[in-house]
């Protein structure tokens, strides 16, 4: 089923929304609040070339407004409500965009009537759907195109495949609109109907775990670290977790640390699929089922992200060669979901989007590997690849090895460039017991070469993250720095 008719089949049937509160809003206004949004954006969208920025707080309203962009098949562009000016300027530099629903504006169109014929224009599946930002890690954040086809196709993926979410079922939306992981909570509404719950989560994973208790939630889409923390010992004692059936974890790397923990505090009959994916393959491109069987779902302390989505394809390549099994390289992935390019950035554009054996691939710059089975893995990224004593190294490569260790939560590797070794590695570590620098070197004594083994370890309590919801490095090696000048 198209995007645009499922959504009107959706909006017919009955729906259960409950807002930031917990509060359920009655059905007969959402619906006549999406109507009222829907016909001003039909009558005041002028030409079929210019988007729709959206910038409020995130709740239902956030929600129905991309939905109305989706119907019409208007481009839009996910903002948060408190981006800077600045931001906001350079964003529609890049985009042009023409209307801006912010907070205040969405108040005022609630009522909104118009022309209540309007019909609604024609779409072709190659139409932009969405132009979603990147962090900007690498410069100036980059707007990455996404197709109708391309999001049609992932949508099409979740409704065939998780057949046991019905409308009997609850989740909680915890991710920013601007995270394009959200969009498979959208994705389970469409599809599967369930209740949705618009979460208040601000990282505090107490408050995370009282709306999953209060609202006995049942499907929960989020990333690793929210789920870690979920189940360190000191949160997992304290919670009732046993409503959850149904887990979908991706947007950053599921350490083998966050596996055991699983296996842990999980039984079989929850289901946990491991999602792997640039935001320029359109959400998700790789899944995995957890087996609970470590032979199956492991391999060199890398759990597996599994095969790709129907109408993709990928190849590990090195030096421009496909590489055989068990051989690591980068990860090239093609097919339907592929973004159309980087607006207004055609030399960046250029770089990501190569050929390759005929076709076009995206340069994911994830080092990876493939079993024999087809199955692949993500080792860590090309960027994380760093020189120490002329040693070539993995940071990531690193903490899959480190969070082997039963007495460590978690770990994050980072390297400070210097003269002397080229790179100082530093190791962040969250522990379950306590336990001296001494012992820890030791035992990583035995699990990796000597100059593998982080030159410095240092003690915290948790780890920075963006506004995704992701580990910030960055934050982490500028509070290092900040810390040596204070000495």
């Amino acid at each position: 089923m198209k995007i645009r008719e499922l959504i009107q089949y959706r909006l017919d049937s009955s729906i259960k929304v409950f807002n930031r509160e917990g509060i359920l809003i009655p059905e007969a206004q959402v619906k006549a609040e999406y109507r009222a949004i829907r016909q001003y954006l039909l009558d005041f969208h002028p030409e079929i070339h210019d988007c729709v920025a959206i910038k409020q707080h995130k709740d239902y309203r956030y929600f129905l407004t991309m939905l109305a962009c989706m119907e019409i098949g208007i481009p839009y562009i996910p903002l948060k409500y408190d981006y800077p000016m600045d931001r906001v300027k350079q964003i529609k530099e890049d985009t042009k965009f023409t209307i801006l629903i912010d907070d205040k504006s969405i108040q005022e169109l609630l009522s909104y009537t118009g022309c209540v014929n309007s019909k609604l224009p024609k779409i072709s599946p190659d139409r932009n759907m969405y132009i979603i930002f990147t962090s900007g890690t690498t410069g100036r954040p980059k707007g990455v195109i996404i197709q109708r086809k391309a999001l049609t196709n992932f949508f099409e993926f979740i409704d065939k495949t998780f057949t046991k979410v019905t409308d009997k079922d609850r989740l909680l939306q915890v991710t920013e609109f601007t995270f394009d992981i959200s969009l498979v909570d959208v994705a389970f509404f469409l599809t599967k109907n369930v209740t949705l719950h618009f979460s208040n989560f601000d990282n505090n994973i107490f408050k995370l775990g009282f709306e999953i208790e209060t609202h006995r939630i049942s499907v929960l889409n989020t990333v690793p670290n929210n789920l870690n923390m979920f189940l360190s010992e000191l949160v997992a004692e304290r919670m009732d977790y046993q409503c959850l059936r149904h887990l979908y974890i991706g947007g950053a790397r599921f350490s083998y640390g966050l596996y055991q923990k699983c296996l842990k505090y999980f039984k079989p009959d929850v289901e946990i699929y491991n999602f792997y994916g640039p935001t320029e393959a359109t959400v998700y491109c790789h899944v995995k089922k957890i087996t609970y069987n470590e032979a199956i779902d492991c391999s060199e302390g890398n759990v597996s992200i599994g095969g790709t989505l129907p109408g993709l394809e990928a190849h590990i390549v090195t030096d421009d060669k496909i590489a055989p099994p068990n051989e690591k390289g980068e990860l090239y992935i093609g097919g339907i979901q592929l973004m159309r390019e980087y607006i207004n950035n055609p030399e960046q554009t250029h770089k990501a989007l190569v050929q390759f054996d005929g076709k076009t691939y995206y340069r994911s710059g994830d080092l990876s590997f493939r079993n024999e089975k087809n199955e692949f893995f993500i080792v860590g990224r090309a960027d994380d690849t760093i020189k120490y004593r002329g040693f070539r190294i993995n940071l990531l490569d690193i903490d899959s090895y480190i969070t082997r260790i039963p007495y460590i939560q978690d770990s994050v590797t980072v390297a400070i460039p210097n003269e002397a070794t080229e790179n100082q590695t530093i190791g962040f570590l969250i522990l379950k017991e306590p336990k001296t620098v001494k012992e820890i070197k030791k035992d990583l004594g035995a699990l990796l070469l000597d100059y593998q083994i982080p030159e410095k370890i240092i003690f915290v309590d948790k780890f920075p993250t963006n506004v995704s919801g992701k580990v910030c490095k960055k934050t982490l090696k500028s509070q290092y720095l900040e810390s040596l000048n204070k000495v």
